[in-house]
This record gives C-alpha cells, sequence and structure tokens, in this order.
C-alpha cells in the first residue's frame, strides 16, 4: 500500500511539473566574445520576449559593456549581477559611474531573465551559478584589478563567487538577499511548486519592461538554494577584501538583521556597511552607518529593495521616470496605486499611507551620490 500511494505520488509531482514546463534551454551561453554573446541575447529574447513587449523592451533587457573613462587613472574591471526577476537594466546608474571612476564594467543577464517569466518554470540554480562563474572567467584579466558587483540575488552570486579559489579585489553589494523574510517558506517551495506554480496564482499585470512582476514558485525555491549554497561555504571562507554593502531597513525581501551578521562575520577586511532607516536609535556598531530613509521633500517615505542602487536621473525609475511599481499589495492597495492620477508617496513594499494617498513603491535614490562618496572613500584610496 506505502509503494502504491508513493508511486501516486510520484505521479502527481511529476505531471504537475511537466504541465507547467517552459524550457529556456536555447539562453545563450557565455562566451569570449561578448559582443557575439550579446547579440545572440537579443535575438533569444526577441524570439521569446512577452507578446506586449517590443525590440525596443529587447534592448533594455540586454547584458551591456562599458569602458572606463581615459580622463581618470585606470582602475580595473567590474562584473555586475542582477537580483531575481530582474534585467541588467538596473545596473545602468552605477555602471555610469563607475565608468567615470576608471573601471571597466560588464553587466550579464541570467539564464530565463529577460524575456517572459514563464522561463523560470523550470529553471536551476546551478545554471545561475555556472552561468556567472563562466562570465566571469571570460572576463577577468591576470594583470588587471577584478571586482564584483550584485544586487539581491547577484549579491549572492557575487559573493559566492569571491569564495572561490579565484582571488578578486572587492565588492559592491546592494540589498544581498543572503536570507529572505520568507525563508521559514522558502525551504518548503520545491515541493509546494509541483502543485501550484506561481506565487500570485498566474501571469499578473506585467507593465515593467525591465523585471518581472510574476513570480513562479520555482524561482524562489531556486534563489533559496542559491542562499543556502553560500550558507555552507562562506564560514569557512570569511572574505578579507573591501566590501560596501548597500541596504534598507524597511526591505520587504531580504532579513536586513542577517545582512548585519554575515557583514559583521563573513568580511574581514576594509568594508563599509550603510542601512537607510528611519530609526533613530541604533546601537554603534564598527563600519556600519545608519542614513535617514525618508526625504519628505520628495515625498519619499523610506528606501524599498530595489531603490537603493537607482540614480534619480534614470530613465525608468527615476524621479520623473515612466514605470509607476504597485504590486506587491493586496488588491485593494495595489488598484489604488496604480490608477492614481495625483502625486504618489513613495516608499518601500507594505509602508502605509500618512494621509490617504497611495503609495507607490520608491524606485530611486535620493542619496545615490552619497553612495558614490562611501564607494569612492573605500575603493579610491
Amino acid at each position: 500500500m506505502i509503494t502504491v500511494r508513493l508511486f501516486a505520488l510520484f505521479f502527481v509531482l511529476n505531471f504537475a511539473s511537466s504541465a507547467y514546463a517552459h524550457s529556456d534551454s536555447t539562453f545563450p551561453k557565455p562566451q569570449e566574445d561578448f559582443n557575439q554573446h550579446i547579440a545572440e541575447v537579443r535575438l533569444h529574447l526577441i524570439a521569446n520576449q512577452l507578446n506586449h513587449r517590443s525590440e525596443a523592451d529587447a534592448e533594455l533587457n540586454l547584458p551591456f559593456e562599458r569602458k572606463a573613462s581615459t580622463a581618470v587613472p585606470y582602475r580595473g574591471k567590474f562584473l555586475l549581477i542582477h537580483g531575481l526577476n530582474d534585467s541588467p537594466f538596473i545596473w545602468h546608474d552605477i555602471a555610469n559611474a563607475l565608468t567615470l571612476r576608471g573601471f571597466d564594467v560588464r553587466a550579464i543577464l541570467l539564464p530565463g531573465h529577460g524575456s517572459t517569466p514563464e522561463a523560470q518554470l523550470s529553471m536551476g540554480y546551478k545554471r545561475w551559478i555556472k552561468s556567472s562563474r563562466e562570465h566571469m572567467r571570460f572576463y577577468r584579466e591576470q594583470d588587471k584589478p577584478f571586482y564584483i558587483g550584485g544586487f539581491s540575488m547577484g549579491g549572492v552570486l557575487a559573493t559566492l563567487l569571491a569564495t572561490e579559489d579565484e582571488p578578486i579585489d572587492g565588492l559592491l553589494l546592494f540589498s544581498p538577499a543572503y536570507q529572505s523574510t520568507k525563508d521559514h517558506l522558502l525551504r518548503w517551495a520545491g515541493i509546494y511548486s509541483k502543485f501550484r506554480p506561481w506565487v500570485f496564482g498566474g501571469m499578473i499585470r506585467e507593465d515593467n519592461p525591465v523585471k518581472y512582476n510574476s513570480i513562479p514558485i520555482n524561482a524562489t525555491s531556486q534563489y533559496y538554494k542559491t542562499a543556502r549554497t553560500l550558507k555552507w561555504r562562506w564560514p569557512r571562507k570569511p572574505l578579507n577584501i573591501p566590501t560596501l554593502t548597500i541596504a534598507s531597513a524597511n526591505d520587504s525581501v531580504v532579513d536586513v538583521d542577517y545582512i548585519i551578521r554575515s557583514f559583521n562575520q563573513g568580511f574581514t577586511g576594509e568594508k563599509k556597511l550603510i542601512i537607510y532607516s528611519n530609526d533613530s536609535d541604533h546601537s554603534p556598531q564598527d563600519h556600519v552607518e545608519y542614513r535617514a530613509s525618508a526625504f519628505p521633500n520628495q515625498r519619499v517615505l523610506n528606501q524599498s529593495h530595489q531603490s537603493v542602487l537607482v540614480a534619480p536621473q534614470n530613465s525608468l525609475y527615476g524621479k520623473d521616470g515612466s514605470v509607476r511599481v504597485c504590486n506587491g499589495n493586496e488588491w485593494a492597495i495595489f488598484s489604488r496605486c496604480l490608477f492614481y492620477t495625483g502625486t504618489h508617496w513613495l516608499g518601500a513594499q507594505h509602508t502605509p499611507s500618512p494621509d490617504d494617498v497611495p503609495v507607490a513603491r520608491t524606485t530611486y535614490n535620493p542619496d545615490f551620490a552619497g553612495v558614490m562618496d562611501a564607494f569612492d572613500a573605500l575603493f579610491l584610496r
């Protein structure tokens, strides 16, 4: 009887999995010729992207490379890795700032991203790790300093690469998702995804041209496995390299207390952690700086998971950007935010309105210049 039940369970799991499978096996592999890689990714995105996205939208999601300014001393190379459901577009402002400081920059696109959320229904975390590792191998040169930047899950991948055999010269991390606030649920996501493939019950409104709104449960499971891989390895190899980490205390995605513990214990070199917070009661800690998260003159109530690395001038996410982010809340809150024609408040997910005017997501950092000042103090000595 037990054997029959196990067989039945196995059949159900496999049937449910295959019913929602969407292979992204054709996603171009990293290669030494990065321009050729970009060309192949362009063709892949145009052929596989969401129906309402245009070729111009595909261009926004492409990996990219920029050369260091010749007006300043050359300082090395930065490989930039985006987060879950994201794309290289998130790095455009940081990339511009880095090139002005003498760094070559390359921002990669991870498999399963930039096209359709369905591509993550069958994605595996080992593929993200392998892809990041191969991009690093092709980009680094022995005679040039080499750094890695990571946002969210990309921060996990960046730190993971830094623990491997080939040494790197520093890390730049934004909202590194070392542990989620939903970790107690994510550990079961691999099983749950066999029965219910979407976090929100299916494909939802995809109105952001450079980021997925819909989240397959498998994607969250693969993120969890990526973070677990780092947790198993990192305690055995603390990193003695310059590290700048930026996060928001109001982040609804990652466990900020865990970021602080990981920062204090996992990095032993020159380091700085900046946390945006409106709480004035913080215990002093070495190498940790708290900055005001609210900017009332810009109607910013606090910083969000994404906003910390985006400049106010950004064409999509900036102060006058064209993309408004309302998703992640209950329908009543989401719909009021989406259809409100006045001037919104801006805040992290689940931030309450002070006066019943809807709160949209904060998508840029009014203190972007201050972030780069901290970068200069740590990396340009």
